[in-house]
C-alpha cells in the first residue's frame, strides 16, 4: 500500500496550471488516495495559492477525469488509481490513430515548443522511454485542429507528465509489465516510422508501448 507524502509548503503559484500540478503531485506522491475528497480550504492552506486559483484547478482536474464532482454535496473525490494512467494513455492512441491519417512524414509536422516536463519543475523525472514517447506524441499532436490539440496538451500530456513519474511508480507501485529497454525499442520504431512516413504504424506500436508500460498484474475479472 502507497504510504501518504506530508504536505510541504511551496513558494506562492500565480496561475491555474501551477495549482493544478501541484494537486497532480499530491495524487502522484499519495497525498491523496482514490475515494479522498480534495478541501479547498486544506489546499489553499498547504500550496499557498487562492481558492479561486483551487476552484479553476479542480475544474481542469475534473476535466483530465482524474477527480469527480459529487453529485448531491458537490465535493471533489479522487477517481485517479494506479491504472488510471492507462486510460489516459489509450486516449492518447486514439489521438495518434486520428493524426496518422492527416500526416506523411514527422518531418513535415511544425516542431513544437522546446519545453521541460511539468514533473521537473515539482522534483520529479520521467523514465527516459516515457518522456521519448511523451515529446513524440506531443510532436504528432500538431497535425491535429488546435482545439483537439490543446486538449491532448492538457488533458493528457499534462496529467501523464506527473503521474507517470519514477516516484509515482514507486509510491503506487506500477511496475510495468515490460522492462525500459523494450519499451524504449517500440519509441524508437514509433520515431522512425513517423520520420519515414509511415504513419499507418504508429497506432498499433503505439498500442504496443502502452501495453508494455502497463502495470505488471492481470486484469481484475468481473464476479459472477
Amino acid at each position: 500500500m502507497p504510504h501518504p507524502m506530508p504536505a510541504t509548503t511551496r513558494p506562492l503559484r500565480t496561475t491555474t496550471h501551477d495549482t493544478a500540478e501541484l494537486l497532480l503531485v499530491d495524487l502522484a506522491t499519495a497525498r491523496y488516495a482514490p475515494g479522498d475528497s480534495l478541501d479547498v480550504d486544506t489546499v489553499v492552506r498547504e500550496h499557498r495559492v487562492t481558492r479561486g486559483e483551487v476552484h479553476l484547478a479542480l475544474f481542469e482536474l475534473r476535466r483530465m477525469k482524474v477527480v469527480v464532482r459529487a453529485p448531491f454535496s458537490g465535493a471533489h473525490v479522487v477517481v485517479w488509481h494506479r491504472r488510471f494512467n492507462e486510460v489516459l494513455l489509450r486516449d492518447l492512441v486514439r489521438m495518434i490513430s486520428v493524426a496518422s491519417t492527416k500526416a506523411t512524414s514527422l518531418e513535415d509536422v511544425p516542431e513544437p515548443g522546446v519545453r521541460r516536463p511539468a514533473c521537473t519543475a515539482h522534483g520529479l523525472v520521467l523514465p527516459a522511454d516515457v518522456a521519448h514517447f511523451l515529446d513524440l506524441t506531443r510532436a504528432i499532436a500538431q497535425v491535429l485542429s488546435p482545439s483537439a490539440r490543446q486538449h491532448v496538451l492538457d488533458d493528457l500530456l499534462l496529467p501523464l507528465e506527473i503521474l507517470c513519474s519514477a516516484r509515482a511508480v514507486a509510491v503506487h507501485d506500477m511496475r510495468p509489465a515490460l522492462g525500459e529497454t523494450v519499451r524504449g525499442a517500440i519509441v524508437d520504431l514509433m520515431e522512425a516510422a513517423a520520420h519515414y512516413g509511415d504513419w499507418a504504424q504508429l497506432p498499433g506500436l503505439a498500442s504496443d508501448y502502452v501495453t508494455a508500460l502497463g502495470v505488471d498484474e492481470p486484469p481484475v475479472r468481473p464476479v459472477d
